[in-house]
C-alpha cells in the first residue's frame, strides 16, 4: 500500500486543526481584512472614477471636440470649418459680479452664457424641474437666469428674485441640481449664474480686452474622429492661437488629482497592512507556541519536519484567504455603496465596476505581508524537537528558523516591494515609500529592543508596583515590542499627517494674510483705471494699490521648440497646460529679485524682450539669451529672455512669471488688474464702493478664497487622516493580540501575586504602570519620528516654514497612553478574577 502525498496528508491534518474553527487567529484575520480591504476599496473607488470620467467624457468636455479661445471669437472661416463637420455649440464664460437688484450687495459669480444647442451632451437638472431654454428665455420686460444654490444662500435669495448683473436685471427661474460640463465644484471662484447669449450682451460686460472664454463644442457623427479632426484644425490654422481638447482629454486635473489622491491612499492602506503584518507574525507565533506539544507528538508518531512547515503553512494560507476574501468583496463593494448614498454629490461621475486587476494585486500584497510574516514563526516549529515531550515545558520562541525559510522571508519581502513599484502610477514616491517603510521597521525595532534593554537596566524602584511593571515589559513574552511597533508605526502616521495638514493651515491661514492683498479687481477697462485709483485714494482705509495692464497668453515655444516636443520639469508643467496671465512694464517692478541678466534700459523700443520667473527659466531648461513664444489674441511673440527674476509666490503679492518689454502688447484689447492692501476693518467699505460704482469690475477676495482653500484642505486631510486612523486600528488590533496572547502567563502571575498577599488593587495598579510606561514609550517615538518625517515633507518638497503644534504631540502621547492602557487592561481583566486554588492544583 502506498504512503499518501505529502499534499495529502497535510490537507488531512489542516482538515481537522480546522473542526474547532478558527480560534487564536482572530488578530489575524482582522489585520488581514482591514488591509486588504483598505487598498481594495481606494484602488475600486479611483477606477470607478477614472471610468465615469471616461465614460462621461463627452459631457464632461460639452461635446467631442473642444476649441477654447480667450478675448475673442472664431473668424467665419474657422466656424464655417467646423459646422461642416458636426454639430456645434457655443459656450461663453467670464467673472463677474452679481447681486438683489434691489440693494448694493455683490459677490463674485462664474458667468457662463449658452446657446440653443447647448448641452450637446448630457443634460442639465434644474429645480422646479424645466427645458433650460424655458427658464433662460425673457418673461415680460426681463431675461431669466438659472443659479447655484450657493449664491441663493450667499445673497438670501429665492427662486423668483431679481438679479443684476452688469447693467441688466435677470428674474431667478431654477436652481441649478446639476451641470455635465462642470467636473470639480471644489476650486471655483464664485457660484454658476447661467444666462443666454442675448442676456450677456444686455449685461454690457463685453468690452474690448475682458477676460472672456468662448469654447467652441462640436458633437461629431463618429467620436473616434475627434483626434484627427483636431489635427486637420492645427495644419488648416496654424496660427490660430487656440486651444483644443478631445473627449479624451476631459477633465485631465481631476483625473490627475483621483491618480494622486489613490496612489497616497493607497500607500497609507499599505502601511496599514504592515502594521498588521506584526498581527499576522503575533497571531501565528501565538498559535504555533500553544502548539508545540501537539507538533512533538506529531514527530514522535513519524511525522517530518516538511510534514508539519506544509500543514500550518496550508493552515495560514487558507484563514489568510478568508480574511483578505472578505477584504476584497468590502472594498470592491466601496463604489457601488458610494454611488447609490452619495453618487450625486460627488464632484465628478462614478461608474461601479468590478475591477479584476485592482482585486488580485490587493489579493497578492495581503498574501505576500501573510507570508513575510508568518514563514519565521513555521520554520521555528518545523525544527521543534520531539524531546520536549519529556522536558516537561518548551516554546517556540527566539528559535533558528534555518537558512531556507530566511530566503523564503527575504524572496516574500523582494516580492512585495516589486508589487508596490509595479502597481504604482509613480515609481518615485513608491521606492521612497518602500525605503520609508523599511527605515520604520528599523528604527522602531532598536527602539523597541532599546526600550526593554533600558528597562532591565534600570534601577529598582522602591514601589513594588512600578518594580513589578518593569520587569514584565523586559520579561520573555513581554507585549512591549508589539506594542511599540504597532501603535509606534501607526501613530507615526498620525502624526505626520496632523503635522503636515497643520503647517499647510499655518500656510493659508497665517502666513500668508498677513503679507497678502485683501482685495485682486479684474476687467478694470483702460478708460477707467484714473477713475479707479481716484476712488481708492478717497478711501482712508486703503494703504497700498498696485495696478498692471494685463492679458491672457499662451506659451507655444520654448526657444524655438513647441511645447509639445519640450522636455518640461513637472514642478512648472502649470504653465503650458492653458492660458497665463502676462503682463508689459517698462520700470523694474517693485521688490523684484533679479537673479540673472538685467532689466531693459528707460525708453526702451528695441526688439521684444521677456524677463521671467527663474522657475520657469530652470523647469523649462533655458536662460538668458534664449527665446519664448507666446501667443496672445492669435498672434505669436517671440521674444528674448533678457532676465531672470526670483519671485515668492505664497505671498499672493501681484506678481507675473512673464513680463514683456514696452512697444510689444499696448495696442492690443486689454484690461488691468489691480491688488489692493486694506485691514480688515476697512474691507467691507472698500468692496462696496469699487463694486458699485464700476459693475463690470470683479472683486475677489483673498480672505475667502483662503478660506475656500483651506476648507478644500480640510476635505482631503480628512480622507488621510482616516487611513491613518486605520492603520492605528490595525496597530490596536496587533496590541490586543499580543495582549491576549499573553494572557495564560498575566493569569499565572496574577495567581502568584495573590497567594503571596497582592490585592486585586495591587495587581490593577501593576498592569496599569506597564501599559502606561509602554503607551509612553510608543507615544514619545511616534511624536519623534512622526515630527522629523513632517519636517523633511513641509520643509522639502512643500518649501515652507514648519512649526512643531506642540498640541498635536501631546495630543497623540495622550492617544497612545490613553488606548493601550485600555487594550491593555481590557485583555488582562480576566487574570483578576482568576481563583488561586484551581491554578495551584495544576502546578
Amino acid at each position: 500500500m502506498s504512503e499518501p502525498s505529502l499534499l495529502a496528508q497535510s490537507l488531512r491534518l489542516v482538515r481537522r486543526e480546522l473542526r474547532g474553527g478558527p480560534r487564536g487567529f482572530g488578530v489575524f484575520l482582522a489585520c488581514l481584512f482591514l488591509g486588504v480591504f483598505a487598498i481594495s476599496a481606494v484602488g475600486s473607488f479611483t477606477a470607478s472614477a477614472r471610468s465615469g470620467l471616461l465614460a462621461d467624457a463627452g459631457a464632461l468636455l460639452g461635446g467631442d471636440l473642444e476649441v477654447r479661445l480667450v478675448h475673442r471669437e472664431l473668424t467665419p472661416e474657422q466656424r464655417d470649418f467646423l459646422e461642416r463637420r458636426g454639430e456645434i455649440s457655443r459656450v461663453v464664460g467670464m467673472r463677474s459680479m452679481a447681486g438683489p437688484a434691489a440693494s448694493d450687495a455683490r459677490t463674485l459669480v462664474e458667468l457662463k452664457a449658452v446657446d440653443q444647442a447647448y448641452p450637446l451632451y448630457g443634460r442639465i437638472e434644474l429645480a422646479p424641474d424645466q427645458p433650460l431654454s424655458q427658464a433662460l428665455a425673457p418673461a415680460g420686460d426681463l431675461p431669466g437666469a438659472v443659479v447655484e444654490r450657493a449664491l441663493l444662500q450667499r445673497l438670501h435669495l429665492a427662486v423668483g428674485d431679481r438679479l443684476r448683473i452688469g447693467e441688466a436685471v435677470f428674474v431667478v427661474r431654477a436652481v441649478i441640481a446639476r451641470e455635465p460640463d462642470r467636473s470639480l465644484r471644489a476650486f471655483t471662484l464664485g457660484p454658476r449664474v447661467m444666462i443666454d447669449e442675448a442676456g450677456l450682451r444686455a449685461t454690457g460686460l463685453l468690452r474690448p480686452g475682458s477676460l472672456v472664454t468662448c469654447a467652441y463644442r462640436l458633437r461629431l457623427p463618429r467620436r473616434e474622429s475627434a483626434e484627427a479632426l483636431k489635427d486637420d484644425l492645427q495644419t488648416a490654422f496654424p496660427e490660430a492661437g487656440w486651444r483644443l481638447s478631445t473627449w479624451r482629454q476631459a477633465a485631465p486635473r481631476v483625473r490627475q488629482f483621483l491618480d494622486r489622491m489613490g496612489l497616497n491612499l493607497t500607500l497609507l492602506g499599505l502601511c496599514a497592512l504592515l502594521v498588521g503584518g506584526l498581527g499576522v507574525s503575533g497571531a501565528v507565533r501565538g498559535y504555533l507556541g500553544g502548539k508545540i506539544s501537539h507538533i512533538a507528538t506529531m514527530k514522535c508518531l513519524g511525522a517530518s519536519g516538511r510534514i508539519v512547515f506544509t500543514t500550518y503553512l496550508l493552515q495560514i494560507l487558507i484563514l489568510g484567504a478568508v480574511g483578505a476574501g472578505c477584504g476584497l468583496i468590502a472594498g470592491a463593494a466601496v463604489p457601488f455603496v458610494v454611488s447609490r448614498l452619495a453618487g450625486d454629490r460627488l464632484p465628478f461621475p462614478l461608474v461601479p465596476d468590478l475591477f479584476p486587476g485592482i482585486l488580485v494585486s490587493a489579493a497578492l500584497f495581503g498574501l505576500l505581508v501573510a507570508l513575510a510574516f508568518s514563514l519565521r514563526a513555521l520554520g521555528i516549529a518545523r525544527r521543534v524537537s520531539p524531546g520536549i515531550l519529556f522536558r516537561g515545558y518548551g516554546r517556540a520562541e527566539g528559535g533558528d528558523p534555518g537558512t531556507a525559510v530566511r530566503i523564503a522571508i527575504a524572496a516574500a519581502v523582494l516580492l512585495l516591494a516589486s508589487l508596490v513599484v509595479a502597481t504604482s502610477a509613480d515609481r518615485s514616491l513608491a521606492l521612497w515609500f518602500i525605503l520609508g517603510a523599511a527605515g520604520c521597521f528599523g528604527i522602531f525595532h532598536l527602539l523597541s529592543a532599546g526600550l526593554i534593554r533600558a528597562a532591565r537596566r534600570l534601577p529598582r524602584p522602591g514601589n513594588p508596583r512600578l518594580r513589578l511593571s518593569l520587569a514584565n515589559i523586559h520579561r520573555p513574552g513581554s507585549p512591549a515590542t508589539s506594542a511599540v511597533f504597532s501603535l509606534g508605526l501607526g501613530l507615526t502616521s498620525l502624526v505626520i499627517i496632523a503635522l503636515v495638514h497643520a503647517n499647510l493651515d499655518d500656510l493659508v491661514t497665517e502666513t500668508v494674510p498677513a503679507e497678502a492683498p485683501a482685495f485682486f479687481f479684474f476687467d478694470i477697462q483702460p478708460d477707467q483705471t484714473r477713475p479707479f485709483e481716484e476712488a481708492l485714494r478717497r478711501l482712508p482705509q486703503v494703504s497700498r494699490v498696485e495696478q498692471y495692464p494685463t492679458l491672457r497668453g499662451r506659451i507655444t515655444a520654448i526657444d524655438g521648440t513647441p511645447v509639445e516636443e519640450t522636455t518640461i520639469d513637472p514642478e512648472v508643467r502649470w504653465a503650458v497646460r492653458g492660458d497665463r496671465y502676462l503682463s508689459y512694464s517698462a520700470a523694474e517692478p517693485a521688490g523684484a529679485k533679479l537673479t540673472a541678466g538685467r532689466w531693459w534700459p528707460p525708453g526702451y523700443s528695441g526688439p521684444p524682450l521677456i524677463s521671467l520667473t527663474a522657475d520657469l527659466a530652470k523647469g523649462f531648461g533655458i536662460g538668458i539669451g534664449d527665446t519664448l513664444t507666446v501667443n496672445v489674441l492669435g498672434r505669436d511673440i517671440t521674444a528674448e529672455i533678457a532676465s531672470l527674476r526670483e519671485v515668492d509666490w505664497s505671498t499672493l503679492e501681484l506678481n507675473f512669471a512673464i513680463l514683456l518689454s514696452p512697444g510689444v502688447l499696448e495696442d492690443v484689447p486689454q484690461t488691468h488688474i489691480a491688488a489692493v492692501h486694506v485691514p480688515p476693518s476697512g474691507e467691507e467699505q472698500v468692496f462696496r464702493e469699487i463694486t458699485g460704482r464700476f459693475p463690470n469690475v470683479s472683486a475677489i477676495s483673498v480672505r475667502e478664497v483662503l478660506g475656500n482653500v483651506s476648507r478644500t484642505i480640510d476635505r482631503i486631510g480628512g480622507a488621510f487622516r482616516a487611513m491613518a486612523a486605520l492603520a492605528l486600528l490595525t496597530g490596536f488590533l496587533v496590541l490586543a493580540g499580543a495582549v491576549s496572547a499573553d494572557q495564560h502567563r498575566r493569569i499565572h502571575d496574577a495567581v502568584i501575586f495573590k497567594v503571596c498577599g497582592a490585592t486585586r488593587g495591587d495587581i490593577l495598579a501593576t498592569f496599569a504602570y506597564e501599559f502606561l510606561l509602554l503607551g509612553l514609550a510608543a507615544g514619545l517615538i511616534s511624536a519623534a519620528v512622526g515630527s522629523l518625517a513632517a519636517l523633511a515633507i513641509v520643509t522639502g518638497p512643500l518649501e515652507a516654514a514648519f512649526s512643531l503644534h506642540p498640541a498635536i504631540i501631546l495630543l497623540t502621547l495622550g492617544a497612545g497612553l490613553t488606548l493601550t492602557l485600555v487594550l491593555g487592561l481590557a485583555g488582562t481583566w480576566k487574570a483578576l478574577g482568576q481563583k488561586p486554588a484551581a491554578w495551584l492544583r495544576e502546578e
